[in-house]
């Protein structure tokens, strides 16, 4: 599949695909809208002007002309002074998605570089290259120190994954490096890419995880239920639902309804409590926050590709080149410590529902009778007390980098921890869900939910392996 960009903006789905590999085409409006963007740049090239980043130098320089005999030096300084990112270099998956994202940002006209550095991009990702790009150095107000690498590749400057030199990894590619035009290092710099693109990708795994918490809980109502006469499933009725409204609360009693169509939960006669504990009844509620939680950082990924972000902004209907904070991603980045906030309520829900599990299983395990380690629980705790810390605010660590440059979004830093709150996540669930297996197989209770009975004997299979913790919980949570 080619992903085509220019006539609509690039999307959270677009950005992932590009970054698992597919090929990415600028379409005719793309090229189009390249051309009457950079045409603006030469007009205020030709008139004079003052505009930042074009004939006037950067931060707190932002007023000291630069000489058009140096605007080809001035290029080549600005994308050598900003590579100061550290840290372990990027996945390729994850390096492919920045260079994604800042072509759809180029093919948007707020850049105003050529239709040739766009191409170049998209050649960049089309031969299969990925920059290597050190994980930290951005603090959100632009992604600068990874923008930087992406065009050091494409002038030949840069490396390229594993380690090679870009200059190398192009001719083996057949590809020319691209010598910047006036602007165009500015323009390659002003955006939040690394937030961005990689902000896709964690929406797909966030999306995840919302659909494997459901899961889980569903194999834990299946396992208290045989277990004794927990498992009411009153509070994922759609009455319940309905009367507080939600589409996140909606969703996710929905989805367990579905998982548990066919269960014997829904038996006849069943003794049950009136009423479980909160981390089971109100599980949706947590759930729906979550899903909630997503769906806004979708949003808020898919407003920044559809945006002309960059500092100045090229517009074409009037003409002018116009300085602007567009690249302040101060909405993505509070979208990003809102989903790590509600993935910590949800991981500690699940917890508490592993630990009641944990607690059913106490006598089959004195009798040795159980299939998974006990301590198992202790690392969902660890996990969850963990996920507390990464609640915290990132986007509040702002810090005068200049004069001028006052304040900052610290998106990436944002971003980061979500990442790691997503593992996290996906590991308690993943103990919570083999819990439940354990629990159920002590009861030899066969689960017959539409989709606890698939779950159950994924499980199985996986537990008869005896593999070590360490091993069996990432395998359990693939399975989730």
């Amino acid at each position: 599949m080619v992903v085509r960009l220019g006539a609509r903006p690039a999307a959270v789905d677009d950005i992932a695909a590009i970054a698992q590999g597919e090929p990415v085409e600028l379409d005719d409006v793309a090229l189009a809208t390249l051309s009457a963007s950079r045409a603006v740049v030469e007009r205020a090239i030709a008139a004079g002007e003052p505009v930042y980043g074009l004939n006037r130098r950067l931060g707190a320089g932002r007023d000291d002309a630069v000489d058009p005999a140096e605007f080809a030096a001035f290029q080549r300084r600005t994308i050598a002074n900003h590579r100061g990112g550290v840290g372990d270099p990027l996945p390729a998956t994850e390096a492919r998605a920045v260079v994604a994202a800042r072509l759809a940002g180029f093919a948007r006209g707020g850049a105003g570089v050529r239709a040739e550095l766009a191409v170049a991009y998209a050649d960049l990702l089309n031969a299969g290259l990925a920059p290597r790009i050190p994980s930290r150095g951005s603090v959100g107000a632009a992604d600068l120190t990874a923008l930087a690498e992406v065009a050091a590749v494409v002038t030949a400057e840069g490396r390229v994954l594993p380690d090679v030199p870009a200059s190398e990894a192009l001719a083996a590619a057949g590809l020319r490096p691209v010598e910047l035009a006036a602007h165009e290092a500015l323009a390659a710099l002003s955006a939040n890419a690394y937030s961005v693109g990689v902000g896709a990708l964690a929406v797909l795994e966030a999306e995840g995880a919302a659909s494997a918490a459901d899961r889980a809980l569903a194999l834990s109502l299946e396992a208290l239920g045989a277990s004794g006469p927990s498992g009411n499933l009153s509070p994922f009725s759609e009455i319940v639902a309905d009367a507080r409204g939600g589409p996140g609360q909606r969703a996710s009693a929905a989805a367990v309804r579905a998982a548990l169509e066919g269960s014997a939960l829904h038996a006849e006669g069943r003794t049950v409590t009136v009423q479980d504990p909160l981390a089971v009844r109100s599980a949706p509620q947590l759930h729906g926050a979550l899903r909630e939680a997503v769906a806004r950082l979708r949003a808020e990924v898919d407003v920044e590709l559809a945006a002309r972000s960059e500092n100045p902004v090229v517009d074409v209907a009037t003409g002018r080149m116009v300085s602007g904070g567009n690249f302040q991603a101060v909405p993505l980045a509070l979208a990003l410590e809102n989903l790590r906030l509600a993935l910590a309520h949800a991981a500690a829900a699940s917890e508490r529902r592993t630990a009641a599990l944990s607690l059913a299983l106490a006598p089959a395990r004195a009798a040795g009778g159980t299939r998974i380690p006990g301590l198992l629980l202790y690392a969902a705790a660890d996990a969850v007390a963990e996920l507390r810390q990464l609640a915290a605010p990132a986007t509040l660590a702002s810090t005068t980098l200049s004069g001028v440059e006052d304040h900052a979004s610290f998106a990436p830093l944002a971003l980061r921890l979500l990442q790691r709150s997503l593992a996290l996540t996906g590991e308690v669930l993943a103990i919570e869900a083999l819990h439940a297996s354990d629990a159920l197989a002590v009861a030899a209770a066969v689960p017959t939910g539409a989709g606890t009975a698939p779950l159950a004997r994924s499980l199985d299979a996986l537990v008869a392996r005896a593999l070590p913790a360490a091993d069996l919980v990432p395998a359990a949570r693939a399975l989730l």
